[in-house]
């Protein structure tokens, strides 16, 4: 189950590697190539590496892809039994002859293999060899359409035809519709009463032999009965309802292999978390990517700031990456959770932020196919909707503060009294449950087999790849927007952004090009811009140091608090951070739940602040070089690696 294939290159500390095989399951041999020198690495630690961004990957791949036009079925629901017997005959001639070839072949070869089927069928007179063209030809006139082959039996003899008057059976249609579409509800002998005064009332004007016969009550109920489903129950209960009850549960996509398909969906879970102080915030946001192959939960991210695209980026990044914070994070918990990679195709809802253009254009350049599931058919990515069901059921619900879901079911207590959980420890709560409890016990969809037993089967065969460095993901999982350069830098979201590389390129440009931005809508302190001469993207810094660190909601309330000129001294001159830190704070101590809700938005308080790789200190191999010999020798360098971003 490597990571890394072999004779695949990648980079340490600026220094190009081979990878030559794998010892076992835990470890992989490297060949420097500078000299040639082999050296022996555990998988983890090259994993925490690449996490931190001191292995690269050269294997940086951003195929474009398109989607598959798709059909819709052909359905026989509509045909009877004698129907379907015979459109299912004449199906098997068409593709059992085509299968071998007959279609080419001489007469009576030909017909010797329509023989060899008409055994199968058990019939004593095969069909014609005309008749089977004629299947042929229909279903090669409409378009390859088997439609075009379906049973036609039905129809003989008049079978399920009116012996009614057309009169008679226009005031029957009449009359069903109009009470259908006036009424909630209704009943037969209703409709039945109805009808007979309308035909009484016309035989007053006609003479006795012209008299329309009243059809009788079992008529009206037959009809009543023949009249589609769909129809009578948005009569009934309206479109929304009749949607829901009549939509298409039919069987999911199949996979074959792991990463195939990834679904993502959020859900506010059925729970109220606190602050340090003990103050009830609100419902946090969870945005879960399932892998569909194992049920493995590949990505998770919590947010008390809403569900819009930053939560859909740190659930792709979290899914993407290796989850090598836990052993630090977590170290009394000593958790396993092996699942990551590229996958091939990320199946979202149709919600805004999945539409979103930043969106669509992270997951093109990572190579990964973007699909939306059809409106309002959750079957469409079914599987993820039932994992945010067993999520909230069968563990949010058992925890202190859980809000249940329906109000009707919370009686006896409150769940505002009850809350005592942080984010942070909501989020170590689920890292428990999902990595000791879910991935573990046997899974009904997976002929009783544990998900993290497929995903680590899966990944033998088809073991995850890292396709493009950390840094490369994070630029990518930004705002998309188009910018001209000025002469004073980049103007974007009120904030100007400048560097001495930005403005040498201006001069490089035709006038008023406008360049590629990419910004991270949880930090204004810097963007990153491409560069079309280099192609590649460069950082660059804004111009007012002082907003560094702070979201884009954050600058914005910050620049209205100082616009609103206040005359207290100390806030025009306080920086940013600390107007920041006094609006959140004002909104986290009100009284008002809405409030401290729009305050714990504000704050941004997501799963992210507490995922960060730790500082750790690794010994780092130089060579030194003399003009006899080559002498390779071991420093002990202390090199501090800071929080990743």
């Amino acid at each position: 189950m490597s990571p890394f294939n072999k004779d695949q290159t990648i980079l340490r500390d600026g220094a190009g590697y081979r990878v030559v095989r794998a010892i076992d399951t835990e470890t992989v041999q490297l060949e420097r190539q500078s000299d040639g020198l082999l050296s022996n690495h555990k998988f983890s630690d090259l994993l925490g590496e690449y996490v931190r961004g001191d292995l690269l990957s050269a294997n940086d791949t951003k195929p474009v892809l398109r989607d598959a036009p798709t059909r819709k079925p052909a359905r026989m629901d509509m045909l009877g039994e004698v129907a379907k017997h015979d459109t299912k005959r004449r199906i098997d001639y068409l593709v059992s002859l085509n299968k071998i070839g007959a279609f080419e072949m001489p007469r009576k070869l030909f017909m010797t293999a329509i023989a060899d089927i008409a055994r199968k069928w058990n019939e004593i007179t095969p069909p014609h060899i005309t008749t089977i063209l004629r299947w042929k030809s229909k279903y090669q006139k409409n378009g390859n359409d088997i439609r075009a082959v379906f049973s036609a039996i039905d129809k003989r003899g008049g079978t399920g035809m009116s012996r009614l008057g057309s009169d008679v059976d226009a005031i029957i249609d009449e009359s069903i519709e109009f009470t259908l579409d006036a009424q909630r509800c209704w009943s037969a002998e209703e409709i039945h009463t109805t009808i007979f005064l309308k035909i009484q009332k016309i035989n007053t004007t006609r003479i006795e032999r012209e008299w329309m016969k009243v059809p009788s009550l079992r008529t009206i109920q037959r009809r009543l009965a023949s009249h589609y489903a769909y129809d009578v129950c948005v009569a009934k209960h309206g479109v929304k309802e009749a949607e829901r009850r009549f939509a298409d549960m039919g069987r999911a996509r199949r996979v074959t292999h792991i990463l195939e398909i990834v679904e993502i969906d959020h859900t506010p879970l059925d729970i109220l978390v606190v602050d340090a102080d003990g103050v009830v915030l609100g419902r946090p946001y969870a945005t879960i990517a399932l892998e569909r192959r194992s049920r493995c939960v590949l990505g998770l991210h919590l947010s008390l700031a809403g569900h819009g695209t930053e939560a859909v980026f740190s659930a792709l990044r979290h899914a993407l990456l290796p989850k090598s914070y836990l052993s630090a994070r977590f170290v009394d918990l000593n958790l396993e959770w092996n699942c990551y990679g590229w996958p091939t195709t990320v199946l979202m809802d149709n919600g805004p932020e999945f539409h979103a253009e930043s969106v669509v254009d992270a997951l093109l350049q990572l190579g990964i196919i973007g699909e939306y599931a059809k409106s309002k058919t959750p079957n469409d990515k079914a599987f993820v909707e039932r994992f945010i069901k067993t999520l909230n059921y069968s563990f949010i619900h058992k925890l202190p503060g859980t809000t249940l879901a329906k109000v009707g079911k919370r009686i006896g207590f409150k769940s505002e009294d009850e809350a005592c959980l942080t984010l942070e420890e909501l989020d170590k709560k689920i890292h428990l449950w999902i990595c000791n409890q879910y991935h573990l016990r046997p899974h009904r969809g997976l002929g009783k087999r544990a998900p993290i037993s497929v995903w680590n089967e899966g990944a033998c065969a088809f073991p995850p790849q890292l396709k493009m460095n950390v840094e490369s993901i994070d630029i990518e999982f930004a705002r998309l927007a188009t910018s001209a350069i000025q002469h004073y830098g980049i103007d974007l979201n009120t904030h100007q952004y400048a560097n001495s590389r930005l403005l040498t390129m201006r001069r490089s440009l035709p006038e008023r090009t406008k360049v590629t931005v990419k910004w991270n809508a949880h930090d204004v302190g810097h963007i990153w811009v491409w560069d079309p001469n280099q192609e590649e993207f460069f950082k660059v810094q804004n111009k007012d140091e002082e907003y560094a660190g702070l979201t884009i909601d954050q600058a914005r309330a910050v620049k209205k608090e100082r616009a609103k000129g206040d005359p207290d001294y100390r806030m025009t001159r306080a920086t940013a951070h600390a107007i920041n830190n006094d609006i959140t704070q004002t909104a986290l101590k009100s009284n008002k739940p809405k409030e401290r809700r729009r305050g714990a938005r504000h704050a941004n308080k997501t799963s992210n602040d507490h995922r960060h790789e730790p500082v750790v200190n690794r010994k780092v191999e130089v060579t030194e070089q003399s003009d006899e010999e080559q002498v390779s020798v071991s420093h002990c360098v202390d090199v501090e690696y800071g929080d990743e971003e």
